[in-house]
């Protein structure tokens, strides 16, 4: 039944618990959607069409992950949405000093406090809203390619980016010194938010698995 296996092994991929904790949450899974594919074949469905039942019954992929996810941390999502929104202030502070210094090497370049808060509000309820959005799509329909925020944030960003070099190409002259960077402030933040994301979800499972081997040992 490799089908089942690789359902299973995408529900417990990223869940932040241990390995033997997923290994036993995986066995789990095995075992009850195995005994319902049996019950099914039992009544004469053939074995790829229980299968297929059987998964079905039991839910779409992600929603199930997701919910592990919120059983196990349920503060998850808050704590995903406060560390992408540091890590994009952090990085568009880095570009903008990285340009300051790279064009006026002999100033005493420096980002005052103000200006870093500001920018992490402006990302924080830029971020919010868009997550707000994103999770209302989510909650409304359940097409697939929703569950991938690549693919549901960066198609407006690239279009942004586009609208952005149009308006670089025509007034080049007012975009001389690190200034054309203001222009791709929101899709750069975009692509920063994106693998802020992803990074998170491929540290904090094993960060997890870090703090479990050290309480058992």
């Amino acid at each position: 039944m490799k089908k089942l296996e690789q359902y299973i092994e995408k529900i417990v991929a990223d869940l932040p618990m241990s390995d033997e904790e997923r290994s036993d949450f995986q066995e789990e899974l095995s075992i009850h959607l195995e005994e319902h594919v049996r019950e099914l074949m039992i009544k004469g469905v053939p074995e790829d069409d229980a299968i297929r039942q059987a998964i079905k019954a039991f839910g779409h992929v992600d929603k199930i992950n997701w919910e592990m996810k919120k059983a196990i941390f349920p503060f998850y999502k808050i704590v995903r949405f406060l560390w992408n929104v540091v890590f994009v202030t952090a990085f568009l502070c880095l570009i903008s000093y990285s340009i300051m210094e790279f064009y006026h090497p002999e100033f005493s370049n420096t980002l005052p406090l103000e200006s870093v808060l500001g920018g992490f509000f402006i990302v924080f309820f830029i971020a919010g809203a868009i997550e707000a959005i994103y999770e209302a799509l989510m909650d409304q329909y359940r097409w697939r390619w929703l569950s991938n925020p690549w693919v549901v944030f960066l198609p407006p960003a690239l279009m942004i980016a586009g609208i952005q070099t149009l308006t670089l190409i025509k007034n080049p002259d007012q975009y001389q010194e690190g200034f054309w960077i203001d222009l791709y402030a929101i899709p750069l933040a975009t692509v920063l938010y994106l693998i802020a994301r992803q990074l998170f979800t491929f540290i904090f499972p094993r960060q997890k698995q870090h703090l479990n081997r050290k309480k058992t040992v």
